[in-house]
């Protein structure tokens, strides 16, 4: 049986919002903030989504391991992003002179045969700028990510999405998504107890890194024979259903409010600003039209 991610029944703002104004919200918000790397741009839209997040009234001790998880893959995409690109800025961004205070030894690519060596990474205000703007804009977006199925009704998932005009078996292929990673959570909890009470130790596998993926068959062989077993039978009952062969009627009916038009219009407002300035910022070197290609940086506060 398929399960979900751990929905909160709750009266929050958020929890009562049209499934299809958040998954708008989601986004237009990523569309959006995607197109600068302004660090005040970037900080105002941080502080909207913490705002936003605040409004769930969702506890630590319900996200705490989400949450874990997402500081964690922020921190390594970011430093490896930061290393692997040897501290460049991103194009589009209007850097000049980068002002260079330290010049920290670090493998990369060279011109020359073997193409690998010890290169210079240049630490400056404005690659660590877009370090900490990278890392706002990814937490930014996490705020919303998280807040979606942890106050959305899951039956509600598919049905918004089919609401934003998406067809049926895409709605339903997003919503099968979304229960995918915890059914396989929960049959591999379940696969590792059933084994464990057969007398297998998981936790004192001996050998090396190919060794211990060897000895891990009794426990990832059930979970990839019980996910196929499981897909055939989502499969066969959509058959059953004649799923495809028309529109699709569904259980549940969203229905917009005022503050679900409002969010939505908002929303729409925003991103279109934001797209549009972003364009018209590629036509004008400076002043108030080019402030997304710029990354904000005081500059007077670093000259004394």
């Amino acid at each position: 049986m398929l399960i979900n991610f751990p929905y909160i029944q709750r009266d929050s703002p958020v929890h009562r919002l049209d499934a299809r104004a958040k998954l708008l919200l989601l986004f237009a918000f990523s569309f959006a903030v995607a197109q600068t790397s302004n660090f005040w741009v970037i900080l105002a839209a941080l502080i909207g989504a913490m705002l936003y997040y605040r409004q769930t009234y969702l506890k630590w001790s319900e996200t705490r391991r989400t949450w874990y998880f997402v500081i964690a893959l922020n921190i390594m995409i970011v430093l490896s992003n930061f290393f692997v690109s040897g501290g460049v800025i991103i194009r589009g961004t209007d850097v000049v002179t980068p002002h260079v205070f330290y010049q920290l030894p670090f493998i990369g690519f060279t011109s020359s045969s073997p193409f690998i060596g010890i290169t210079a990474l240049p630490i400056s205000i404005e690659n660590l700028t877009f370090l900490a703007t990278q890392a706002m804009r990814n937490f930014g977006i996490a705020f919303l990510a998280i807040s979606l199925p942890y106050t959305t009704n899951p039956s509600h998932i598919a049905r918004a999405i089919k609401g934003l005009g998406v067809p049926d078996n895409i709605s339903y292929a997003v919503d099968l998504t979304f229960r995918f990673l915890p059914t396989v959570g929960r049959d591999f909890s379940t696969t590792m107890d059933a084994q464990r009470a057969r007398g297998f130790e998981i936790d004192k596998l001996r050998g090396g890194v190919f060794g211990k993926i060897a000895r891990l068959a009794p426990l990832i062989v059930p979970l990839v024979i019980g996910s196929i077993v499981g897909a055939e039978d989502i499969i066969n009952a959509m058959e059953l259903r004649c799923f495809g062969s028309g529109k699709r009627s569904w259980l549940t009916e969203l229905r917009f409010r005022r503050i679900d038009q409002l969010v939505v219009i908002l929303t729409l407002i925003t991103f279109f600003a934001i797209t549009i300035l972003n364009i018209l910022g590629n036509y004008y070197a400076s002043g108030p039209l080019h402030i997304l290609h710029i990354q904000g940086i005081p500059y007077a506060l670093f000259t004394h």
